[in-house]
């Protein structure tokens, strides 16, 4: 799902946000370089397999550019989880902004979510590293915190909209709908077969909402269209 919330100074930090803002667009479009082809390579092969070199070679960049940006392998990874997170909080922004219902809602940031961890490098090369990256506890715990908060909060609205059954608990259900996202999530990955996330993600939704939701707003719902319909930004 999202994270949003405060975020630490350091590596990869406000700090080094800050720094950015103030980068010329050509240093900014190699930085951006070199984050995309680290994401691709820690999503594909993790944090231990990858090498320097290899991010190099992918984004056709220099020693000199990277550690410029970048002091070391493991600063250039948490550059990575920090732009996701950073993505995350402004995607939950934009699905908000759509005047959904907050059940809608959901539905449509968890199916954003889900498209951008199949098709997005920086998406699927940070959610790796929240498992590979040494001393990954505090971040991984910030992106699911965050997570189950927006997802509580989005079924707190949607009881009190009457969008829910009888009942149900907000907060019990989003720590389920979180680990049902990112256990298939982790499947998909164990599989190398990240295409089925969707399909996946969709069966499940299909399983649980006749369960949770009311029957007027299930009247008005029907699942989305197959899996690569819609296209990530």
């Amino acid at each position: 799902m999202t994270s949003t919330g405060p975020r630490r100074t350091g590596a990869g930090g406000s700090g080094a946000r800050a720094r950015q803002a103030t980068l010329q667009p050509r240093a900014q479009a190699t930085r951006q370089a070199i984050l995309t082809a680290a994401a691709e390579r820690f999503a594909r092969y993790g944090y231990y397999a990858t090498s320097l070199d290899s991010v190099l070679a992918d984004s056709g960049g220099t020693k000199g550019a990277l550690y410029f940006h970048f002091a070391s392998k493991e600063a250039l990874a948490r550059a990575v989880i920090s732009v996701m997170m950073q993505r995350w909080g402004e995607l939950r922004v934009q699905v908000g902004s759509r005047g959904l219902d907050p059940l809608s809602t959901l539905l449509a940031l968890a199916d954003e979510a889900v498209i951008r961890l199949i098709e997005n490098p920086i998406a699927r090369g940070g959610m790796r590293l929240l498992n590979d990256l040494p001393l990954h506890a505090q971040a991984a715990r910030e992106h699911y915190v965050f997570s189950e908060r927006d997802t509580r909060e989005l079924l707190e609205q949607a009881a009190h909209a009457g969008l829910l059954r009888d009942g149900i608990e907000p907060a019990p259900l989003a720590r389920q709908i979180v680990a049902m996202i990112a256990g298939h999530r982790q499947i998909c990955e164990a599989l190398g077969d990240q295409d089925s996330l969707r399909q996946r993600v969709d069966e499940a939704w299909a399983l649980l909402l006749p369960a949770i939701a009311s029957p007027t707003w299930l009247a008005t719902w029907s699942p989305h269209p197959p899996a690569g319909s819609l296209s990530c930004d």
